[in-house]
């Protein structure tokens, strides 16, 4: 195993301890057109054995009537733990990645291809909190639905969100990081302007609750380089943001990301 393979192991999971991690959270489906299709509790558990080389994620599902649904996979280092980022175990076409310890990260299908489904999954932490957003193609391209995971550690977040955002105004200035599909990360850089639409009207941006913003494609083009943002206003001063991008064999390449903060 690479010494970046270790190093990655590591980004994913070394802030576990043995008693594990539960996040909290409220799951919403939304369709294309922004319309709630369905939301509900749901709770992420990562538990590591003494050495950190089994980790068993358990997904629960609490009903109103009192049941609990339940999924559970093992993610074993010595299997699991690839060259090009860490195989699902339930969906070996799928592969997770971090930049910063347990900051950023993401789930994304491996390439784009005929016939396949198509997700990427982006990890936006700060503090206790995290905001996962799902973005979930049909087997033809089409987008199909969008999930956004409001998820707070050890206590479910309250059910009011923050106002959707459609500008930001004041002088921003940004740092940016990037990991290949190989596990290079590399140095980070400053930005020295804040753009919302970081794609200029080439994909679509959806303004959600909570201060989301997601800039992604209605259709997955084919033969052509496209990208799946996501970002959140999670302070006043301070907005973060995980951009997946993919070449034109639908490949995935490159995980940037950017922290912005508002100057005085």
């Amino acid at each position: 195993m690479t010494n970046l393979q270790e190093q990655h192991w590591e980004k994913l999971f070394a802030f576990l301890t043995t008693e594990g991690q539960s996040m909290y959270g409220i799951w919403t489906v939304y369709s294309p057109a922004k319309e709630i299709i369905k939301s509900s509790q749901g709770i992420r558990n990562l538990r590591p054995n003494a050495d950190k080389t089994v980790i068993t994620h358990t997904n629960q599902f609490p009903s109103p009537d009192g049941t609990t649904l339940e999924k559970q996979w093992q993610i074993h280092k010595e299997t699991c733990n690839q060259p090009d980022g860490l195989l699902h175990p339930a969906d070996p076409s799928k592969r997770a990645l971090a930049l910063v310890d347990y900051g950023s990260s993401t789930w994304l299908t491996r390439k784009l291809e005929s016939g396949s489904s198509f997700s990427v999954e982006l990890f936006l932490k700060h503090q206790d909190w995290n905001t996962s957003i799902g973005s979930i193609y049909t087997e033809n391209g089409d987008l199909e639905k969008i999930l956004h995971l409001r998820e707070h550690l050890n206590s479910f977040p309250d059910s009011r969100t923050s106002e959707e955002i459609t500008s930001l105004s004041g002088s921003w200035m940004g740092t940016k990081e990037s990991i290949t599909s190989d596990l290079k990360v590399s140095d980070p850089e400053e930005i020295s302007e804040m753009i919302l639409d970081p794609t200029n009207g080439k994909n679509e941006t959806f303004h959600l609750p909570d201060s989301v913003v997601l800039n992604i494609p209605k259709k997955l083009p084919v033969g052509e380089e496209f990208e799946i943002v996501a970002g959140k206003l999670f302070a006043e001063n301070e907005y973060k943001r995980l951009t997946a991008k993919y070449d034109d064999s639908g490949a995935f390449t490159l995980l940037i990301s950017e922290v912005f903060r508002l100057q005085d």
